[in-house]
């Protein structure tokens, strides 16, 4: 890939906000200036979103949302944490379709405190919420109903609240063996 690709000023208002955005085949295109910290180029530009978010729990979420976005054509926004040992961050997390299969992420800070590592380590070390996700709509399950996946995470509380948490492939009923 050639130079780099950043947002117009005008794209992004607010030097807190995060955006890049992902092409149709999921390779990271464009990049807010925010995240070149000094450089150039950023390394994640041109590279696909999975390799950089690997196969764990967080990806398996993060398609579930992609696929959703992609299948509705509506954005989806969340709040999620970025803690730290000694800090809360609560952040706000934006994924609008752009065409052609494209997708923007925005994310901002709402709220930034100390906090007590202790707290931080406990939280982490609690046992683990299981998350049945559909592979086929990218649907969650909470309780007895499979929700959207916007509406679940906002339901389970997993980003917004830092709960560790496995995913679980799933056939939703719509599109077990005797669904579409």
């Amino acid at each position: 890939m050639g130079a780099s690709v950043y947002y117009p000023a005008s794209d992004i208002q607010d030097s807190q906000i995060l955006a890049y955005e992902i092409c149709g085949r999921d390779r990271i295109v464009a990049m807010s200036p925010g995240w070149a910290n000094g450089n150039t180029r950023h390394p994640a530009l041109g590279r696909s979103l999975w390799d950089l978010l690997g196969n764990g729990n967080i990806a398996d979420i993060y398609r579930a949302l992609v696929t959703e976005t992609r299948r509705t054509g509506m954005g989806q926004c969340f709040t999620f944490r970025c803690d730290d040992f000694n800090t809360r961050r609560v952040m706000s997390m934006a994924m609008v379709p752009v065409g052609d299969g494209g997708i923007r992420f925005s994310s901002r800070p709402i709220a930034e405190e100390r906090q007590d590592s202790a707290a931080f380590i406990r939280r982490h070390r609690a046992m683990p919420l299981s998350v049945d996700i559909c592979p086929k709509c990218g649907g969650i399950k909470v309780e007895d109903q499979w929700l959207a996946a916007g509406s679940a995470l906002e339901s389970l509380g997993i980003f917004a609240d830092d709960l560790p948490f496995r995913t679980w492939p799933a056939h939703c009923p719509s599109c077990g063996p005797n669904g579409h």
